[in-house]
């Protein structure tokens, strides 16, 4: 895989309850129903109206086309309304390595196990039909939710990056990177 042929694909992954898919400006309606509220982390509080969302669709677009970030919607599949949406970014592909991250889902999701059902199916792709040998997780020192939820699907705590980035709250003390590899993936599964 290259990151022209990526980029360019239509990714659909799915399994019995959730598909995910590329985003699409025609989602944003969709979206909006989810949206605006607190409890959806780091974007719940950026995104505050339909101004916020369309600047953050807007992103999301932007950097797909750019080859920066994959944007992919989460879709229940039982009533094909959406649940939230994730990412793949700061892809490697000579050297095998990629982020899956920006995840938000949906506050009446939250706590039933859509995200980890969609890290496995991302994950699967990531070391099954990419054959990548590593996956990172990158999460906010102060999100304790996203950390105990990677740790759970058996990422790997790295280390800290002091200060690394900014967030809605000012500027944060730092970043936990997790990752996990191909081989630890196999022995989890």
């Amino acid at each position: 895989m290259n990151t022209e042929t990526f980029f360019s694909s239509e990714l659909v992954l799915e399994n019995e309850s959730i598909l995910l898919r590329p985003l699409s400006i025609n989602d944003i309606d969709k979206i909006e129903s989810i949206s605006y509220t607190k409890e959806l982390g780091e974007f719940g509080a950026r995104v505050k109206n339909r101004n916020d969302l369309t600047a953050y669709f807007d992103y999301c677009l932007n950097s797909k086309k750019e080859k920066e970030r994959y944007p992919l919607l989460i879709m229940g599949k039982e009533d094909n309304n959406p649940i939230g949406v994730t990412m793949f970014g700061n892809i490697s592909f000579p050297n095998k390595r990629l982020e899956i991250g920006w995840t938000w889902i949906g506050e009446k999701f939250q706590g039933t196990g859509i995200n980890a059902i969609c890290k496995k199916l991302l994950l699967d792709y990531c070391f099954d039909a990419l054959d990548l040998r590593r996956v990172e997780f990158k999460i906010d020192i102060h999100n304790l939710k996203s950390q105990k939820a990677i740790e759970k699907i058996g990422a790997i705590k790295e280390g800290l990056l002091r200060n690394y980035n900014i967030q809605s709250y000012g500027e944060s003390e730092g970043t936990y990177v997790y990752s996990i590899l191909k081989e630890e993936w196999k022995k989890h599964l």
